[in-house]
């Protein structure tokens, strides 16, 4: 499988892992709107954390990792994907880097270049929709602050999309598929791919929005590791975005599963806590 090559931001993000091959779908129809995505790292301290909902702002669950250093953030826990009480979720994908990138990262690792804004949870905060989250992202000119990364969205009502730098691509059809090539501009590198192939296959075949076609989606388009090689599935997540209910899997086991209920969490907040903390029972996924 193809390496990555990701400068400056990207580079702090995801030096840790060698396999970089995440991959998200969201569906939707007349019965539902549901969405999630494999993470791929090196990293094993895979964790959740909710915000509960304030006057001003919406509640938020997040699932993600440590990094000592991240783009234009400071160290601290990151938030890979993320749920609200809206219906709204979003996940990063690393992707490769055009010319131009370097241009726009900061070479400076100094606090001078550092953002105050954690711009995911302002998202998770303040937005409702899908074009909502996008509008925001332009707002922020978010390719600039995380080059590299490209951003599924999708919301209550069914409409789902990916934000790119180089461009938004919409879902038109029932379901949306992305892994770690550009959308956009595929021609940048680690196009074509299996896994995208993969679950587009499957997206065609049965484009049912519910937690178990999702899972078996994300099972087919989880990345299996080479012998020696470093890093490999963490977590999937699958989010019910009508239904407020969501299922975990670990490492690539899709056998087994954690199912949350988010309200309570929107609701309350949640204390950062390992996923192996979670209960995890059979999933019976066919």
């Amino acid at each position: 499988m193809k390496r990555l090559l990701l400068v400056g931001a990207l580079l702090a993000l995801l030096a840790p892992l060698q396999a970089q091959a995440c991959s998200g779908v969201a569906l939707a129809g007349p019965t539902g709107s549901v969405v999630g995505g494999n993470e791929d790292n090196t990293k094993t301290d895979a964790s959740m954390w909710a915000h509960a909902a304030t006057d001003s702002t919406y509640g938020a669950v997040y699932f993600g990792f440590y990094f000592v250093g991240l783009g234009n953030r400071l160290p601290g826990w990151y938030e890979m994907q993320g749920v609200n009480d809206q219906g709204l979720f979003y996940d990063l994908f690393s992707m490769p880097c055009g010319p131009e990138d370097a241009s726009v990262t900061p070479t400076s690792t100094g606090p001078e270049r550092r953002i105050s804004e954690a711009v995911e949870r302002t998202l998770m905060e303040t937005c409702a929709t899908v074009e909502e989250a996008l509008a925001l992202l332009h707002a922020r000119d978010y390719a600039s602050i995380l080059p590299c990364v490209q951003v599924l969205l999708a919301d209550r009502a069914g409409h789902a999309a990916v934000y790119t730098g180089d461009g938004d691509v919409v879902k038109r059809g029932p379901g949306l598929v992305v892994t770690n090539f550009n959308l956009v501009r595929p021609a940048l590198g680690s196009y074509p791919c299996e896994r995208y192939a993969a679950a587009t296959r499957l997206v065609s075949w049965d484009p049912s929005p519910t937690l178990d076609r999702v899972g078996q989606v994300l099972r087919a388009a989880r990345y299996i590791p080479e012998p020696g090689e470093t890093g490999g599935p963490r977590y999937a997540v699958a989010c019910d975005l009508v239904n407020n209910v969501a299922d975990v899997y670990l490492d690539g086991d899709f056998a087994q599963r954690a199912h949350l209920d988010l309200a309570p969490l929107f609701a309350e907040g949640l204390d950062r806590m390992l996923l192996t903390e979670l209960t995890f029972a059979a999933s019976g996924l066919p």
